[in-house]
């Protein structure tokens, strides 16, 4: 617990465990370092993933490997821009044939979202949203914890995804 002028402060991640250091980083930086662990741990899940694999999908009606991975970078990276603008666009995703392909635009939707995300300040998180989603309405921050939890849930499908396609050791989940 830190402490200035007297009063006693705590620093919490997103997920409500102390911040390593106690150091004020900022909602908007500590939300974004949150992302960056799941997102870097997505990364290198589908560096384990061959290209044969890109069109598995589990059941009938399923999204393919490839599409999800696509579908988590690019929906991500649309949260994270609302809290800027408010337009819920659907995300210019590029059709892939290898998971080469599949990685980099990850990759750089990755990018793309982190320089969005470090646009953002504190004060743009506390800003009231036009949110016509029940769940969604209130703060702008609202938009990045369904990012967080929309990249937690559907690594969690990619990382069975992998295990049914054979993957043998796959990376820690954060």
């Amino acid at each position: 617990m830190a402490q200035k002028n007297n009063v006693k402060m705590s620093f919490f991640s997103v997920d409500g465990r102390p911040n390593k250091g106690g150091i004020n980083l900022g909602q908007a930086k500590q939300m974004m370092n949150e992302w960056l662990q799941h997102r870097n741990v997505l990364e290198e899940l589908l560096e384990l993933i061959d290209d044969k694999h890109i069109d598995f999908k589990p059941w009938e009606g399923a999204m393919t490997l490839g599409e999800l991975a696509l579908h988590v970078a690019g929906w991500n990276d649309v949260f994270v821009t609302m809290v800027k603008t408010e337009e819920f666009a659907s995300p210019d995703v590029t059709e892939c044939k290898t998971m080469r392909d599949v990685r980099k635009v990850v990759k750089d939707f990755t990018e793309k979202t982190k320089a969005t995300y470090e646009s953002l300040t504190d004060a743009d998180l506390e800003t009231e949203n036009n949110s016509s989603h029940p769940k969604l309405q209130g703060p702008k921050k609202r938009y990045l914890t369904a990012m967080y939890d929309h990249e937690i849930h559907h690594k969690g499908q990619l990382f069975m995804y992998a295990r049914m396609v054979g993957v043998k050791e796959v990376p820690f989940f954060r």
